[in-house]
This record gives structure tokens, sequence and C-alpha cells, in this order.
């Protein structure tokens, strides 16, 4: 027996309440830094991502421009080239089509050279065409610079980790710290009471007290009443 483990002792009360208080101080720091840190990163993250975007944005948008720029000065290009090109396409058509004209219908040989001749100049006219096709297509083309744009990436799913995680601690910490001031707490709730307890003590024991008197007379009497009528009889049988 001397060897029994003693729960209801105040020193070990008071040991067990520090431990639990610091149980919950720890709880309560550690998700707190912990918390803060996912925050934090949660939000440099976003930040650096941010602007690596934005940056990496800017990259395309400009190497898109310039390349946008240099096709339509290219095209310009080949457009005066095609102007020249077909000037002098088109001098050699009409040449060739005024040589067709002149030849001599009374000679032997006229069809022939006729039909030569008209060969050679829808050779020459097609080229021109070819030269307006590519300048159509040079007119249409489009010239606008694209380019993939970059999306940012999202951390806020670490900051509502850092956020839920304090909550968490700060939950659990206050309920261990609750556990550890319950004495403290129910000898609050006693005091807050205590008046209200007494004064209701301090009505009801005169009603009490009365109430007991009024008993106590009531036995007392009925056992006088009892005595004498015992003395009555016993006098009567005496007789």
């Amino acid at each position: 027996m001397d060897n029994k483990k003693e729960y209801l002792n105040e020193e070990w009360y008071q040991k067990t309440k520090k431990r639990i208080t610091k149980i919950s101080l720890i709880i309560l720091v550690i998700t707190i830094v912990i918390g803060s840190g996912l925050i934090a990163t949660g939000i440099v993250a976003t930040d650096i991502s941010k602007k690596e975007t934005e940056k990496l944005n800017k990259e395309r948008y400009e190497a898109a421009y310039n390349e946008s720029k240099q096709n339509v000065a290219e095209a310009k290009k080949r457009l005066q080239e095609i102007v020249n090109e077909r000037a002098t396409i088109k001098k050699q058509y009409d040449e060739k089509q005024y040589e067709c004209n002149s030849l001599d219908m009374s000679a032997s040989n006229w069809l022939a050279n006729e039909q030569k001749c008209s060969s050679e100049a829808s050779e020459i006219y097609s080229k021109i065409e070819a030269l307006d096709d590519e300048t159509d297509e040079i007119n249409n083309k489009d010239y606008t610079g694209y380019y993939d744009l970059a999306v940012a990436k999202d951390y806020k799913f670490v900051i509502i980790i850092g956020i839920v995680l304090i909550c968490v601690g700060i939950v659990v910490s206050l309920t261990f710290y609750i556990i550890s001031k319950k004495r403290e707490i129910k000898a609050f709730t006693t005091q807050q009471m205590m008046p209200i307890k007494q004064e209701s003590i301090e009505k009801i024991t005169p009603t009490v007290a009365n109430s007991a008197e009024t008993i106590s007379n009531s036995i007392s009497n009925g056992i006088t009443e009892q005595k004498n009528t015992s003395n009555d009889t016993q006098d009567k049988l005496s007789e």
C-alpha cells in the first residue's frame, strides 16, 4: 500500500498542469511558425512567378514584333522588286505583241511564225500573271506577330494551407490551455454562483428552521397527549 501511486496529489497536479500548458504553447508556436512560413513562401513564390512570366511574355512579344516587322520589310522589298520585274516583262510582252502584229501576212510561213510568236507572247504574259498572283498573296498575307502567352503559376493553395494550419494550431493549443486551466475555470464559476447560493440558503434556512420547530412541537405535543391518555387509563384501572 505504501508504494501505491497517488493521483490526487497537488504536486503531481501542478507538474502535469505545467506540462499541458507547455505543450499548448509549443503547438501554438510551431503551427504559427510553419503556417507563417508557408504563407510567406506562397506570397513570394507567386510574386516571383508573376515577374518571371511578365518578363517571358515581354521577351516573346518583342521577338514576335521584331519578326513581324522584318516580314513586313521583306514583303515591301519584294513588292518593289515585283514592280520592277513586271515593268521589264511588260515591256518585253508589248514588244513581242508588236512583233506578232507586224508579221507579213502575205508570207508563205506567216501562220507558223504567228503561232510561234503568240506562244512566246503567252509565255511572257504568264510571267506577268505569276507576278500579279504573288503581289496579291503578299498583300493579303497576315503579318501579325503571334506568340504563346505564358501564365504565371498560382501558389494560393500554399497560402491556404498555412492559414488552415495556424487556425488548427490555435484551436488545439487553446483546447490544451483550457484543460490546464480547468480547475481555475471551475473555481471562478463556483465563485460566481456562490453569492446566489448563499442568499438562497439564507432565505431558505429560516423557513426550514420554522418547519423543523413546528414538526418538533407537533411531535412533542403528540407525545404529551399520549402520556396523559396513558395516565388517565391507569387511574381508571386503579379505581
